[in-house]
């Protein structure tokens, strides 16, 4: 059965990027997929980013997985066995969150092959993208910040397990209640608006992503 891993890499495990990833995970489950969803931000949850240890670079080891003995260990041997790998995260100045970037190091590095570097190590071929949630309206205001640099730069990283995609949310709601915070530059009736109408569009976007990356796995 095809297996579908959905890593949240947003602190909060019910708001606009866990939606989303949920979303495509309930696509890729009526696509027949095998799903589960990680909250990197769990508190149950200790780990670091890749530790130079250089395991993965022993001759005679195991490559292609980061084996640092920690609570991320488990969840990279899902990862790099996963036939669907989705990744999720707001926009945290200008960079994926902290804990996404961590387990992107430990992920990626073992890939990275130091005999020849164009033909990375990869386990396990996959289908993979990327979900960003952030405050930027638009794509023309995301790209003016460099976004598309800093951020997408990350997201790209998965390309070399296989064809890889990105999905942006733009405008996202970051409050429940508006009131109680200092955001004049952020009008919760655009917000509001755009809760209502835009974001509606991206969680069938994020539905049917998740939908054809498990279909295309199955037809190879």
């Amino acid at each position: 059965m095809t297996k579908a891993l959905f890593i949240n890499g947003s602190p909060r495990k019910n708001f606009n990027t866990a939606q989303l990833l949920q979303r495509a995970m309930e696509g890729a489950s009526e696509a027949g997929a095998e799903v589960e969803m990680v909250n990197l931000y769990d508190r149950n949850l200790n780990y670091k980013g890749c530790m130079s240890c250089f395991a993965c670079k022993v001759k005679g080891g195991r490559k292609g997985v980061c084996s640092f003995p920690d609570d991320l260990k488990p969840i990279m041997e899902k990862a790099v066995e996963a036939d669907v790998l989705v990744c999720g995260s707001p926009v945290y100045c200008g960079y994926p969150t902290a804990g996404l970037r961590a387990f992107m190091e430990r992920l990626i590095f073992p890939g990275v092959n130091y005999s020849d570097f164009r033909r990375p190590v990869v386990v396990k071929p996959k289908r993979s993208a990327t979900i960003f949630t952030m405050n930027c309206p638009d794509e023309e205001v995301y790209r003016a910040n460099n976004y598309h640099i800093l951020m997408d730069a990350s997201a790209h990283q998965l390309g070399m397990f296989g064809p890889t995609e990105i999905l942006y949310s733009f405008d996202t709601y970051q409050f429940n209640d508006y009131s109680r915070y200092d955001a004049a530059m952020l009008p919760e009736e655009r917000k509001a608006r755009v809760r209502e109408t835009q974001f509606p569009q991206d969680l069938q976007k994020a539905y049917e992503l998740g939908k054809r990356l498990a279909t295309e796995v199955k037809q190879g």
